[in-house]
């Protein structure tokens, strides 16, 4: 599979109007990642610039340690999987698994001649006409069991002997006249895109020169003047992210070119365009069929399957051509509660079994939190925090993540320090007492208003022993209780600030009752109410 690493990317439209700022991530081998925010906030720009749909205004992008900005995106072995499964309707399961398999070229290396491993993959072809017969049989007789185990059984025997059959071949090794032509197209590709860049750039250098002559003009009023300052703005932005864009493509045609110095001079494995072969269209798709449960289903159309079998056809059509980075682009959104919950654990468990390196764009936090190695927080195109499930859930950096992150979101109360007690704003004279090292981290703000925050989870009802820490007791009254099933949430206020409670159903709390409840002191969270960021 593949690492990823993206350092300084910006995405700035021809409009002006910038997307992506500054976005900074390292991505290990067969890492799950997934890019979490609400709609607007740039994640599916990123995946679109990582899956080269999207031109990257500056940055770099490296794949396996290699620079991709300018690689075309059929050159990224990447593949993309969206939020509608995208399945043709008058084809087959195999069919729509295979349909990426027959349409392109690409390399394949070239071997030795090996006796041995040609009449390997010979016994497989005769095995495979052997699965063709039983697939025929499977369609009439409308998919019986122990047809079906008896293909599975010839099944293994093929892939047993590709295995053995892959140990014996052995590259050929020369100077590459694929590599050398590889490698001149891109240099031509990049030179392409810095003379691009500096037509748009010049572009921007005549617009800067007009806004400063309109902002000399005496007869413009105060709100021209702010708009052509904002312009301005913009344009500067534009100017110097594409500068240093033009930069990176200059040193990147330099490293290109030593690298096409060493295909010129250096014996490499050798390779050849080619497309796939039935033998190998068939072998992956069957492989691939097995891991994502449908070898059943193979002689289906979408018509005839659940949703969730659709995704996961979807996602068979990008394993079968062995991608380096799978790409996916709110997968789930389109399907009911129940069908996402269990489409969410089998793509995990495809993770796992096909060990790819994932990213996967979503607004669902609870999808980020189920099934993220790490979670990327976004928010107006910038990142808000990088981490584990658990340390974006117990340790936000600010109340942006606080509050996304968790369901029912965190509750926010302003207020005061005052001394050792944090006092609710607003009519009232609710408070919380606060521990010594509270006090102490709060030292710089005492007197001065901040925010507290506390998940719903982490209030108690009186004499609640799972309360590891009890604070002072507050008191009010709920407006609204919410039983679901599980759980009660029950919404009420301090001082007229809304906040949510959720706990167990043994509370028996109705609308209007008055509630005693207390906080966990170990669990109270403090930002900053200028920054919003958490004080730490």
């Amino acid at each position: 599979m593949a690492t990823l690493s993206l350092k300084s990317i910006n995405k700035i439209y021809p409009n002006n109007v910038q997307a992506v700022f500054d976005f900074n991530l390292d991505i290990k081998d067969k890492e799950f990642i997934v890019f979490v925010g609400p709609s607007g906030c740039g994640k599916s720009t990123t995946l679109r610039m990582i899956a080269g749909l999207e031109d990257i205004t500056a940055g770099q992008l490296y794949i396996d340690g290699l620079m991709v900005n300018n690689v075309a995106p059929k050159d990224r072995n990447i593949a993309m999987v969206f939020q509608s499964y995208a399945l043709y309707p008058h084809m087959t399961v195999f069919n729509n698994m295979s349909f990426s398999l027959k349409l392109r070229s690409i390399k394949f290396p070239l071997y030795e001649e090996n006796a041995e491993a040609d009449a390997l993959k010979e016994k497989n072809l005769v095995l495979f006409k052997e699965v063709d017969k039983l697939n025929r049989a499977i369609k009439k007789k409308n998919e019986p069991k122990e047809l079906l185990d008896k293909r599975e059984e010839i099944l293994e025997e093929i892939y047993s002997n590709e295995e053995k059959r892959k140990t014996m071949l052995v590259p050929l090794k020369g100077i590459s006249e694929v590599e050398i032509k590889d490698t001149e197209e891109l240099i031509k590709k990049i030179n392409k895109d810095i003379l691009d860049s500096k037509k748009a750039l010049e572009k921007a250098n005549k617009d800067i020169e007009k806004l400063n002559k309109m902002l000399s003009n005496p007869k413009a009023n105060e709100e021209d003047i702010e708009e052509i300052n904002k312009s301005l703005k913009m344009l500067n932005e534009y100017q110097k992210l594409t500068s240093e864009g033009i930069s990176q493509k200059e040193n990147q045609i330099k490293a290109t070119e030593e690298q096409l110095e060493f295909f010129k001079n250096n014996e490499v494995p050798l390779m050849k365009y080619r497309k796939h072969t039935r033998y190998e269209i068939k072998l992956e798709v069957y492989k691939t069929a097995k891991i994502l449960d449908l070898s059943r289903y193979l002689f289906r159309k979408p018509a005839a399957l659940s949703g969730g079998q659709r995704q996961r056809v979807a996602l068979g059509r990008a394993i079968v051509r062995h991608p380096k980075v799978f790409l996916m682009d709110e997968p789930l959104s389109n399907l009911d509660a129940k069908l996402r919950a269990q489409t969410r654990n089998e793509i995990s468990r495809i993770h796992e079994s096909v060990g790819a390196t994932t990213i996967y764009v979503t607004h669902d936090q609870t999808e980020a939190m189920t099934m993220a190695d790490r979670i990327v927080v976004m928010k107006d195109g910038y990142i808000q925090q990088i981490g584990t499930p658990k340390e974006v859930y117990y340790n936000p950096n600010n109340m942006f993540v606080a509050g996304f992150i968790g369901s029912p979101a965190m509750n926010f109360f302003n207020g005061k320090l005052i001394k050792d007690k944090f006092v609710f704003s607003g009519e009232g004279d609710a408070f919380v007492k606060l521990s010594k090292e509270q006090v102490n981290l709060l030292k710089d703000y005492q007197d001065k208003e901040l925010v507290l925050g506390i998940r719903p989870e982490s209030i108690f009802f009186k004499g609640d022993s799972n309360n590891a820490k009890p604070s002072n007791e507050l008191q009010s009254v709920c407006d609204f209780a919410e039983l679901l099933g599980h759980e009660l949430v029950i919404y009420s206020d301090i001082n007229g600030q809304k906040f949510i409670i959720k706990t167990s159903i043994e509370n028996d709390i109705n609308d209007h009752d008055k509630i005693n409840f207390l906080f966990n002191e170990d669990a109270l969270y403090f930002f900053d109410k200028e920054t919003t960021r958490r004080i730490q």
